[in-house]
């Protein structure tokens, strides 16, 4: 029997796979990405948590690094703080500090 992921799950997979183009197309401005990003962004209501907009913005944030001048670097100690900064962990609303 096939069960079908619950929707914290979904959310979660989605950000990260938006974490992960925004990463490659970090400070490009790629026009394709940022409107796949404003279309995961479009829906607001309480069925979407604070945090998928949250990561979405960042996202956002990402590509366009310093108006498209900057990128990330990529030796040991930079990819460690991307990880440690953007470990998939995501408030479910602006008081969730957990």
């Amino acid at each position: 029997s096939s069960k079908k992921p619950e929707k914290v799950v979904l959310d979660v997979c989605l950000c990260s796979v938006a974490f992960g183009l925004a990463m490659v197309m970090a400070g490009t401005g790629d026009l394709d990405s940022l409107r796949a990003f404003r279309e995961m962004r479009w829906k607001v209501d309480s069925s979407v948590p604070y945090g998928s907009h949250m990561a979405l913005g960042e996202a956002i944030g990402l590509l366009f690094l310093q108006g498209g001048m900057a990128t990330l670097k990529r030796d040991n100690l930079s990819v460690a703080a991307l990880i440690s900064s953007f470990f998939p962990r995501f408030p479910g609303s602006t008081s969730d500090n957990k």
